[in-house]
């Protein structure tokens, strides 16, 4: 069989919902049902899975059919290359003129085993929309890894001929139909992680491009990345570990503030995405971050007050109550990730810039360097709105180096980069200070125990910002990389 990329997406199917879904696959026509069983192969330290690559024997009645899995390009693609087999044995000489087939024959060893295996039942239909042509898959069955075993139930959305754009339009209106929940994994990654007891906890990653990219193919290779950060993290509150919760909401933030830095920093350069995509940013990143300043309170200056022999102060449980499994199922969540692919998938370039987009990142980098300087040189007098917009400055500023360091110096842009960290980091602590002292300074009314917490964070935050001062001392000296 011919390699070929596929364009798909998936999506959990709740509960609730599987009924009418199976209805809706079985009422028009004569769907296809097939039984599969899938083994997945790997070394004893996962070589193929952190190389980006699934290797699996599909048995699909009496025909064996061996399949090479890599990552393409952004949410929808993904390399796929499948042979029939006359029996079980794995030849992994039979992808050998396909890229990933060749990283496949490096990492190969005898060491190479099945490592969980997929049982599921399908039910397959096509359906034909306009512009497009798209096979709908309910897949329903078991991961097992050794004694772990994890129930499936994903639908799955893939485009056989036509316009990706109309196949989006069509996954649209299922998703709302049936609550549909958006999930970037696929089941191989699904299988490593209950194999390896891994959460999908997923961190800033820096894109990959290369020196010739124009400026469209390296802001879709920085769009593809900020999207994974959010869209990993969103399952992660779902269907990861209860005790990540907290790690799992700060990643989705910094995601969504890299798309947005990613959007200014490439601002002239590829279109402007409609407004009702950025409110809906807007207004997802403050209801984690209602989440987030709970966490903050309840688990770090709260444990630091305990130790400095604070009183007991119990705070109100307000923002805290949020149940992020709602706010990442709700529909506005669910609506919000499926259109920013979909913005994504129909963007077009534009008229190149004048220039090549190295010297066009340098040029917007020294701007921006420049006005990070002269805030850091007035930081003593800058009450705490002017530091929190400091704050968002060198996180912009730490962003847009990181899109675009496949256009610079690699060593200047890392101690940048540590100067940029540090500065964020002490900026960060002043942040998180600023809202506890806020809050505790409310409570002093209702409660005088809460005059200890107020002290003290006075105190603290005086201390904090000595050390900002020279981490910002040291950012504002440090050489301008876009020079």
């Amino acid at each position: 069989m011919p390699e070929h990329t596929e364009v798909e997406l998936k999506f959990l199917v709740p509960a609730a919902a599987r009924t009418a879904l199976v209805a809706e696959l079985t009422g028009r026509g004569t769907p296809r049902r097939v039984s599969l069983t899938d083994s997945y192969f790997d070394t004893p330290d996962w070589r193929l899975g952190r190389a980006g690559l699934a290797w699996r024997m599909r048995r699909e009645g009496r025909r064996w059919v061996q399949g090479l899995k890599a990552a393409g390009a952004g949410a929808l693609e993904r390399f796929e290359h499948e042979v029939e087999r006359p029996d079980a044995s794995l030849d992994p000489q039979a992808h050998a003129q396909t890229s990933p087939g060749q990283l496949l024959l490096e990492l190969h060893s005898e060491a190479v085993g099945p490592r969980f295996q997929i049982q599921q039942r399908r039910l397959l239909r096509r359906v034909r929309t306009r512009g497009a042509v798209v096979d709908i898959a309910l897949d329903e069955g078991r991961l097992t890894a050794g004694a772990a075993v994890q129930k499936l139930c994903e639908i799955e959305f893939e485009l056989v001929s036509g316009s990706p754009v109309a196949m989006l339009a069509l996954v649209e209106r299922w998703r709302r139909r049936f609550g549909l929940v958006y999930d970037p994994r696929n089941k191989a990654e699904r299988g490593h992680a209950l194999a390896t007891g891994s959460s999908p906890l997923r961190k800033a990653r820096t894109p990959r491009y290369g020196k010739g990219a124009s400026a469209l193919e390296a802001f879709g290779a920085v769009f593809d990345e900020c999207l994974a950060h959010v869209s990993r993290n969103a399952i992660g509150l779902i269907e990861g570990d209860p005790e990540l919760r907290a790690e799992h909401v700060h990643q989705m933030r910094v995601g969504i503030r890299r798309l947005r830095s990613a959007l200014r920093a490439f601002r002239g350069w590829v279109a402007e995405p409609p407004a009702e995509l950025m409110d809906g940013l807007r207004a997802l990143f403050a209801e984690l971050g209602k989440a987030r300043d709970s966490d903050v309170l309840g688990s770090g200056v709260a444990a630091e007050l305990q130790r400095a022999g604070a009183p007991p102060l119990t705070l109100p449980a307000d923002n805290g109550s949020i149940d992020l499994t709602a706010l990442i199922r709700n529909d506005d969540t669910q609506q919000l990730l499926l259109a920013w692919i979909t913005w994504r998938t129909g963007l077009q370039p534009l008229e190149e810039p004048q220039g090549s987009l190295k010297r066009l990142a340098r040029q917007r980098l020294r701007r921006w360097h420049k006005g990070l300087v002269d805030g850091c040189h007035r930081f003593d007098e800058l009450e705490p709105a002017e530091l929190h917009a400091l704050r968002k400055h060198a996180k912009r500023q730490r962003y847009a180096l990181e899109f675009f360091t496949p256009l610079l110096p690699r060593k200047r842009a890392a101690r940048h980069l540590q100067a940029l960290a540090a500065a964020q980091q002490a900026l960060g602590k002043i942040n998180d200070l600023v809202v506890a002292h806020d809050r505790y300074r409310a409570l002093v009314a209702s409660d005088p125990a809460a005059w200890f917490a107020v002290g003290w964070l006075t105190a603290r935050l005086a201390e904090v910002r000595e050390q900002a001062r020279d981490e910002l001392s040291h950012l504002a000296a440090i050489e301008n990389l876009a020079r």
